[in-house]
């Protein structure tokens, strides 16, 4: 039983390709071709307008510059004064370190320049007429001082040989004549140096103590600053890697900041075009499209060319720079970057569905019209080609005719019916 219906199905199949063979043999017979109405084509003008070309790569938006800032001073973190995403400027003080120390030994580096200079302006100026009046009374005091001291002595003297003294007193009225003798003589080494003035030796010295005492100073004012954690570029925060009042060493990152105004993109584009990019780098445009933008471009110029070519990639890096005031364009963005490396306002153009081959030959067929409308082949010389239209360099003119629809199977001089491109 299973058997029978597999062949009524099988044998109803053969009768159905029968009927389907008779019925086109059929159709076919009755609906011949006017062969000599000519093939139908569609026609339209060569027109003259703006081509441009272009090469499209893709690369990852990356910041002008970007830096990790770590503390010149180590100790603990004072203050962090930024939070990530705030916009800093140049210069600008992000953190600030423990600085109680260094402040104390500037304190100290101030007094002693002070005291330094003081001591160079006096050697320099010389004394008062006040100071050398002193010391000259000071020198009449100490003559008359020795003369006393002098006349003890020798009756000290006299009353000790003859016994009516002991050595003791004998000696101390011995050390109190030459005390006597020295104070005087340190009182005329002084009035002499007074009224002769600081020597050329003794200004030098007194120049120099100025002088380290003045990078002591500077040294401990320079501590200060490294207290003060700056940034050398402006940008924005791109993170804060720790909080204040930890310990950080010199190597301890504290805050990254990410230049993006500019922001630049960079592709790699292949060796050939080289020569060509490296001599119009000056007048290429740049269209970037971001993928988290959709439906956006932003223009951008080309801002650096690399010097070399890659061996292993066989490419070279074209960098793009991209104005972002507005902070819509984030690092590791992924976007499609077009080059505009040649535009051509007024050029001469074609469907590019229009161009064939015949014969190794490029052209086009046109239609031409003598005794009825045929298709002749014109062979045209080409230049850029853009999306459905390339630029005709020779062969045509504004006002032929060209097969834009219908031409695949054309020959030389074969009738057609054209009809205009909508």
């Amino acid at each position: 039983m299973k058997k029978r219906w597999i062949w009524i199905v099988v044998g109803l199949a053969v009768l159905g390709l029968i009927g389907y063979s008779v019925m086109t043999r059929i159709l076919a017979q009755s609906v011949k071709p006017d062969e000599s109405a000519g093939v139908p084509v569609v026609v339209t003008h060569p027109r003259r307008g703006e081509i441009l070309r272009t090469l499209s790569y893709a690369g990852t938006l990356q910041p002008n510059a970007m830096v990790t800032l770590t503390p010149k001073v180590a100790g603990r973190i004072e203050r962090i004064f930024v939070k990530e995403g705030d916009w800093v400027g140049r210069d600008q003080v992000l953190a600030q370190m423990d600085d109680q120390v260094v402040r104390l030994q500037a304190d100290q580096a101030a007094g002693a320049l002070a005291a330094a200079q003081a001591q160079f302006d006096k050697a320099r100026k010389g004394v008062r007429s006040e100071e050398l009046q002193n010391a000259e009374a000071s020198l009449a005091q100490a003559e008359k001082d020795l003369s006393t001291a002098e006349q003890n002595f020798q009756r000290s003297e006299r009353l000790f040989k003859e016994g009516a003294i002991s050595r003791s007193k004998f000696e101390d009225g011995q050390r109190q004549f030459q005390n006597a003798q020295t104070q005087l003589d340190n009182a005329r080494r002084s009035v002499q140096m007074m009224q002769k003035g600081a020597s050329s030796e003794e200004l030098s010295m007194a120049e120099s103590q100025v002088k380290a005492m003045q990078a002591q100073y500077d040294l401990a004012r320079l501590q200060m600053d490294y207290a003060k954690v700056t940034t050398p570029v402006a940008g924005r925060v791109a993170k804060v890697h720790t909080d204040q009042g930890n310990i950080a060493g010199q190597a301890t990152p504290l805050v990254t900041v990410v230049q993006d105004d500019p922001i630049l993109v960079k592709i790699p584009v292949p060796e050939k075009y080289y020569g060509d990019i490296k001599a119009r780098a000056a007048m290429i445009e740049a269209r970037v499209s971001p993928n988290a933008l959709p439906g956006e471009t932003f223009q951008g110029r080309v801002s650096a060319v690399s010097s070399t070519v890659d061996p292993a990639s066989r490419t070279f890096t074209v960098e793009v720079e991209l104005a972002n005031g507005a902070g819509r364009l984030h690092s590791g963005m992924y976007a499609g970057v077009d080059l505009v490396v040649e535009r051509i306002p007024d050029a001469l153009l074609v469907p590019t569905v229009a161009l064939l081959k015949r014969g190794g030959k490029t052209g086009v067929y046109t239609v031409v019209e003598a005794n009825s409308q045929h298709a002749r082949f014109v062979e045209v010389a080409t230049g850029l080609a853009e999306g459905e239209s390339t630029q005709v360099l020779s062969g045509l003119a504004e006002a032929d005719r060209v097969v834009s629809e219908g031409n695949s199977f054309l020959e030389e001089g074969e009738k057609v019916v054209p009809a205009d491109a909508k």
